[in-house]
């Protein structure tokens, strides 16, 4: 301590005029300290509080005919591009699910309808709509509707 007030000895008559600054900041650090002291120590006044906020109730996001306006509007290069929207089939069947024998596939589908009963089908047969099965496979139903084509996967295969 001594070699430390030694060596500092030469600088006090400089630091003399800012004395009172540092005296002010001392006595606002303690002053800060005493008061985050205070505040910890202190028993909250109501520890029954209850938390009141709630999830705010987002509405769904419809665009309707906007999309449609907006890409009709002249201020895409000169050219309209039409939207081509999904002809929407409402379908009395869905597919469910794939059970295989041997090296046989077979879909299993939940017919519509107020009793949903469980059919099974193989490639060949014809659905209730009318479309035709082309071919099933682990997962997956390939179906012929009115002249398309359409896969109907249950979920997304690996690609190895």
């Amino acid at each position: 301590m001594h070699e430390i007030l030694s060596s500092a000895r030469p600088y006090m008559p400089r630091l003399k005029p800012y004395k009172p600054h540092a005296v002010a900041l001392l006595f606002f650090a303690l002053l800060g300290g005493l008061s985050g002291l205070l505040q910890a120590v202190r028993q909250p006044t109501n520890p029954n509080v209850k938390e009141t906020w709630a999830v705010p109730d987002w509405s769904v996001y419809h665009v309707g005919d906007q999309r449609q306006q907006l890409a009709e509007l002249e201020i895409w290069d000169g050219k309209k591009v039409a939207l081509k929207v999904p002809v929407q089939v409402k379908s009395t069947w869905q597919f469910v699910g794939t059970v295989r024998k041997g090296k046989v596939f077979t879909a299993v589908i939940e017919l519509g309808g107020e009793t949903k009963r469980i059919q099974r089908a193989v490639a060949g047969d014809v659905l209730p709509n009318g479309e035709k099965i082309l071919a099933v496979e682990n997962g997956m139903l390939q179906i012929d509707a009115n002249g398309i084509q359409q896969d109907i996967r249950l979920f997304q295969q690996e690609k190895k």
